[in-house]
């Protein structure tokens, strides 16, 4: 089965995403990918509509049936969004993953929707994005 991850379009997190898609089984699946990832299906308006739009014609094409959301930590769209980084990211981003999975399974039937969160880690060497982590 073809699956779809939404995620961010920041190159940093593309290893932590790969990775994701492979202890997942979904190495081939479908990405879209956006500054903030599954931020876009948080707003109001045009963006959203034309983000299900997307989602939409993914399923019907491919026979999507399980969506991926991916959100990270240190992420520049959300700072831009909120106008900094004075918050607490990962009690944010696990609300706006929960927001998001729900808007999905309620416009369309019969999607399996999964969250996860690639945490920044600051491991004594150098600073790196570690491995995603499920949200519930």
């Amino acid at each position: 089965m073809i699956a779809l991850f939404i995620a961010c379009s920041d190159g940093q997190v593309a290893a932590a995403l790969a990775a994701l898609q492979e202890k997942e089984g979904e190495a081939d699946a479908d990405r879209f990918l956006v500054p903030g990832g599954p931020l876009v299906l948080t707003r109001p308006g045009m963006e959203r509509r034309v983000a299900l739009d997307f989602v939409r014609t993914q399923m019907d094409l491919h026979g999507i049936r399980t969506i991926y959301l991916v959100s990270h930590q240190d992420c520049s769209a959300y700072e831009h969004s909120l106008g900094g980084l004075g918050f607490d990211q990962q009690e944010l981003l696990a609300r706006d993953l929960r927001r998001v999975k729900a808007l999905l399974e309620n416009t369309f039937a019969d999607v399996d929707v999964r969250c996860f969160v690639i945490p920044w880690r600051e491991n004594g060497g150098l600073p790196s994005f570690g491995e995603a982590e499920p949200v519930e």
